[in-house]
């Protein structure tokens, strides 16, 4: 990396001056896994991005593209970081056509403040994002999702078309403004979920969705696991369609609701999210009434308004809420065949329980992704050891069970952890062509250096 000084002056040819942080009690608040960037960029377009990683191919920098660093944990410890690219200043909406259910936005844009905008025209994003800090470009580039991804599907499913810089320093454009774009390859797709490793998103298309008349969420406590996942089992094979599906443990229910004798008599709750006209809220908390009585159910709740509000809004949170109370923690979600689930969960059980770790478990029921909280009140070097072994048991499960799993967060206290395990789990067989991809589209290897599957 070029002195602090040469580096500074080049940012700011291309940023201007007073875009560029170099201050280094300003550049930890940027820092990812113990690592702390030479400089923060701010650039103000896509050309400026251009000229940034040009510099960068032609200084040998490593670069980290940041919009709201609320997801900063996710991936392996950088191998190299020279200088984070925030995209804080592009932040507008570019086009939004409400009849048309869509709008294209710049990726610095927050979540929160797109939402206002469409909020004006009753549409909305399905994206669920926990934190009001997220922006477009940072669920992109790590597919955040949430709750509603059971009615919805994820952010994958709903962007249109993108606009990203390649590791190259080449503007490229794919897809456009229409729902039914069908020419070419679907780049954008393979830009989701990426980790910024094969381009900067500078831009992005999406469907907008109408917000629903009404809301309302219905709560079934159970006393087993099995219970709780015969009542999945038949609201997904019913003719209703739930806007979310989800399931929480007794710990993670603490969470949300404190302890309460609620809480605390229920071992598991499914919460199953509708929407619509009354008469269809109407009628799927009649029969989703019906269910939870047929599936041995101990308590049926129904929340609407604020308390609904509330409660998902502490779903969507769940791994701030625990993290604060338990400064060690590790996150491990898993995507699995809908018939697995519940064997997952039952082996996060076994293996937390042997381990001597704390378990939390949020799981999206619908779908099948599972997120097991594994949590401890001290850290220190054998909570860590029990953690590595914890989480590398828990991806070896879910891959034994026909799916996936990645250690999703870290907390900075055991951040070791990511040192001792791989976070993506085992290499797949398609790592080689993942390679091909990554010197395609990023061949001097600036962008994210390290830090996604394999060590790309």
């Amino acid at each position: 990396m070029p002195a602090a000084t040469s580096l500074l002056e080049q940012l700011s040819g291309i940023v201007g001056a007073t875009e560029v942080i170099v201050a280094p009690e300003e550049l930890r608040r940027f820092s990812v896994d113990g690592k702390v960037p030479g400089a923060v960029a701010r650039p103000g377009s896509a050309d400026e991005v251009v000229e940034i990683v040009r510099l960068a191919r032609s200084d040998r920098l490593a670069l980290m593209p940041a919009g709201g660093f609320s997801d900063a944990q996710l991936g392996n410890i950088p191998r190299q970081l020279d200088v984070v690219v925030s995209l804080a200043r592009m932040n507008q909406v570019l086009a939004y056509d409400p009849a048309d259910l869509t709008v294209s936005v710049e990726a610095g844009a927050t979540l929160a403040a797109l939402e206002e905008t469409l909020e004006a025209h009753q549409q909305f994003l399905p994206v669920d994002s926990p934190s009001s800090a997220a922006t477009v470009g940072g669920i992109l580039a790590t597919h955040a999702g949430g709750p509603l991804r059971y009615g919805y599907g994820t952010v994958r499913d709903f962007t249109i078309g993108m606009q990203f810089v390649t590791g190259e320093g080449k503007i490229v454009k794919t897809g456009g403004r229409v729902v039914k774009n069908v020419a070419g390859y679907d780049l954008a797709k393979l830009m989701i979920g990426s980790l910024g490793t094969l381009g900067i998103i500078t831009s992005a298309n999406f469907r907008t969705f109408p917000v629903p008349p009404r809301t309302a969420t219905l709560a079934a406590g159970f006393a087993s696991l099995e219970s709780a996942l015969e009542m999945r089992r038949k609201i997904v094979h019913s003719v209703l369609q739930p806007r979310a599906l989800d399931l929480l443990d007794r710990e993670a229910a603490r969470t949300l609701r404190g302890d309460t004798p609620e809480v605390e008599q229920t071992a598991w709750w499914l919460l199953v999210g509708v929407g619509g006209v009354e008469a269809l809220v109407a009628r799927h908390a009649t029969e989703a009434e019906k269910l939870a009585k047929e599936s041995s159910a101990s308590s049926f709740l129904e929340l609407a308004a604020e308390p609904e509000r509330q409660m998902w809004e502490g779903v969507r949170a769940f791994r701030e809420r625990l993290a604060a109370r338990y400064p060690a923690m590790i996150v491990v979600r898993a995507s699995l065949p809908l018939t697995q689930l519940g064997a997952w969960l039952k082996k996060a059980q076994e293996v937390a329980a042997r381990s001597g770790l704390l378990l939390a478990v949020v799981a999206r029921a619908g779908t099948a992704v599972g997120y097991a909280c594994l949590l401890a009140k001290e850290a220190g070097r054998a909570t860590i050891g029990k953690m590595a072994q914890a989480s590398t048991e828990l991806t070896h499960s879910a891959m034994s069970l026909g799916g996936r799993a990645v250690i999703e967060f870290v907390a900075a206290d055991v951040i070791e952890v990511k040192q001792q395990c791989h976070v993506w789990g085992p290499t797949r067989q398609d790592f080689l062509l993942m390679q091909k991809l990554k010197r395609e589209f990023d061949p001097d290897g600036v962008l994210n250096p390290g830090r996604y599957v394999g060590g790309i």
